[in-house]
């Protein structure tokens, strides 16, 4: 994507409906928002309609758009996110974000986690994360694959789901503890977990 200085001088210029800004801009986002979409249809047809769709509705919608360039991904995004429900709404179909090898890797990093997300990681299972995710509300769902498989800041997420970071945070710690306590009713957690920093015990987890 554009860096943030040449963002808002192209921000600017789409506003004003200059060709050139807009096709830039199409070019940069697009990428990013069939990823965002296609990991909730599922469906490759169907996501590139609904991209389409969002690109559409931001050409008419950007000469109003008043925050800076940096609040132009995640206000895109929100396009995206409605155009999307509208579609699921309209076929009765429940929000599921499906996770591939590529979403875990990135949702299970290692790196900079928190220890309840470590207790996470050690019980994760291919078929079983995807089970745990889909039990999540549309809202945690949400928190997880806009932070950790788009890269948004709590900042960011929150602009585009309309809510404080405060929220934001919470709704991600309720996420991973609502995965832990998946694996943990099926016994999924390994030996060498210890839950020192969650339930205050040194002891290491025991099979049943």
């Amino acid at each position: 994507m554009s860096n943030l200085k040449n963002l808002d001088v192209l921000v600017m210029n789409a506003k004003q409906l200059d060709g050139d800004a807009l096709a830039t801009l199409y070019d940069d986002f697009l990428p990013h928002v069939f990823r965002y979409v296609y990991y909730q249809v599922n469906n490759r047809a169907v996501a590139e309609d609904l991209t389409s769709e969002t690109f559409l509705k931001m050409l008419t919608a950007v000469p109003d758009f008043r925050e800076g360039g940096d609040s132009f991904y995640p206000w895109l995004l929100r396009i995206a996110k409605n155009t999307t429900f509208d579609y699921l709404r309209s076929k009765s179909r429940q929000t599921h974000i499906s996770l591939d090898e590529e979403i875990e890797e990135l949702l299970f990093d290692r790196r900079n986690k928190s220890d309840l997300e470590h207790t996470v990681i050690a019980a994760l299972d291919a078929e079983e994360v995807k089970k745990a995710v889909g039990k999540l509300t549309d809202e945690q769902q949400q928190v997880l694959l806009l932070k950790f498989t788009m890269g948004l800041s709590n900042a960011q997420v929150a602009r585009v789901l309309d809510k404080t970071e405060g929220s934001i945070k919470s709704l991600q710690v309720r996420a991973l503890a609502s995965i832990k306590r998946y694996f943990e009713s099926n016994r999924r957690l390994e030996e060498r977990v210890e839950p020192a920093a969650i339930i205050g015990k040194t002891e290491p987890v025991k099979k049943a």
